[in-house]
């Protein structure tokens, strides 16, 4: 008998779902409270900034976390990971009790660095817990229940911040930090041999440069990193243009804006989840296109439309759904394509370039509304445009897209 048939991901599944709700429940509270701690009109920034503060990590040192993942055992990674995240809990809890948003900032970016440091393992663990066949559903499920967290800590971060009671806050978030902790100690896994020795740069700008050059010995993997940097960069607009659109152009609290980020959230999880079962066991690019299209067709509704709340929440949901479409297949195809402990490095390289565009978004939102006035429309344009440019991008210059898209379109 394999043995890797005996292992189960859901070990591994809800370690990073706790993490996930921990990162975005302290993110958007940040976000709704700290809001209110800085003067009128500094809401943009204070969205900007919180959204950087989890993503600069990543940047620097996602080659630190590549190299960890091929000298270590990933379940060790992953261990030590949410071991940590317990006394940074402790630090945003603080600095929710004083009202502080230098403390609160830090403590996301913590997160973040936790977050970073153990996520080339988290998603290298797929393929050593079931194989190679068990990735494309492996991953459409871990991408689910990443957003199920992502849709729980938004929502309740909106709840929280309508409702603000410190001990309440203190409970969940040491609450989800042990219970993480617990879930990592059961992750099981059929890991290669580490590697003795693990040379190369840890700059992220010369990795970048380095694995850029390594990743054409795999084609397509470097399209793939592209078009998933594309994904979060799309994602983040969309997430933080939500808290505009609900402030500006709906005139509803924060619980409604988070249920409407947690709508969005469904979404992507429902589009993951179905695409890895769709997929099976092939890697089919062709819904890359699918969901680009679709994605840019629920944007230009929203600008056309102007929706009310379940008309947005609707459309809000097309959006993300069809985005969990076009990144399930770019999830797998790199994981496919990369073998051994060379996937690390390709998983830390992924992150770096990820975070890089989802820190570029931050900054485009701000730039955004400051020519348009806070005009969330605009925001949206600019997010259609973009996925129809990735959609072409793929469509066009990627070998195989466009011959899989047919595939799909006739059934096959």
């Amino acid at each position: 008998m394999n043995e890797q048939k005996k292992y189960s991901w859901w070990p591994l599944f809800f370690t990073n779902f706790f993490s996930t709700f921990n990162d975005n429940l302290i993110k958007w509270l940040v976000i709704f409270v700290g809001i209110g701690w800085v003067s009128e009109g500094g809401d943009s920034t204070v969205i900007s900034v919180a959204s950087a503060m989890l993503v600069i990590p990543f940047i620097l040192i996602s080659p630190f976390a590549g190299k960890l993942s091929k000298l270590y055992e990933k379940r060790r990674i992953m261990v030590v990971g949410k071991a940590a995240e317990i006394p940074i809990m402790i630090i945003a809890i603080a600095g929710f009790y004083f009202e502080n948003l230098p403390v609160v900032m830090v403590s996301i970016l913590l997160m973040g660095t936790q977050s970073a440091l153990f996520s080339p393992a988290k998603y290298g663990l797929i393929r050593d817990i079931k194989g190679i066949e068990g990735i494309p559903f492996g991953t459409g499920a871990m991408e689910m229940l990443t957003f199920v967290g992502v849709l729980l800590g938004t929502y309740f971060a909106g709840v929280l911040a309508d409702h603000f009671e410190i001990k309440t806050l203190a409970i969940i978030l040491l609450s989800v930090a042990l219970v993480g902790y617990v879930m990592s100690k059961l992750i099981k896994a059929n890991e290669s041999e580490p590697m003795h020795e693990a040379k190369g740069t840890m700059f992220f700008w010369s990795f970048i440069y380095k694995q850029f050059k390594l990743s054409k010995n795999f084609p397509g993997v470097n399209d793939a990193v592209f078009g998933l940097s594309m994904f979060w960069l799309i994602g983040a607009l969309v997430q933080m243009n939500i808290a505009i659109y609900a402030k500006f152009i709906l005139n509803t609290d924060n619980t409604t804006s988070g249920l409407v980020m947690a709508v969005a959230a469904i979404g992507i999880a429902a589009g993951a989840i179905l695409t890895g079962k769709l997929s099976g066991i092939i890697v089919r690019t062709g819904y890359v296109v699918i969901g680009s299209i679709g994605l840019a067709v629920s944007q230009i509704l929203i600008i056309i439309l102007v929706p009310d709340l379940t008309g947005f929440m609707v459309l809000i949901f097309l959006t993300a759904f069809f985005a969990g479409f076009y990144k399930v297949p770019l999830n797998a195809y790199i994981q496919d394509k990369v073998k051994g402990r060379l996937l690390g490095d390709s998983l830390g390289y992924l992150n770096i370039m990820v975070f890089i565009f989802i820190l570029l978004s931050a900054g485009i939102f701000s730039a955004l509304n400051g020519v348009s006035n806070q005009n969330p429309l605009v925001v949206f344009g600019f997010i259609a445009v973009s996925s129809l440019f990735v959609g072409f991008y793929f469509f066009y210059k990627v070998k195989g897209v466009k011959e899989d898209l047919m595939k799909l379109l006739k059934g096959k």
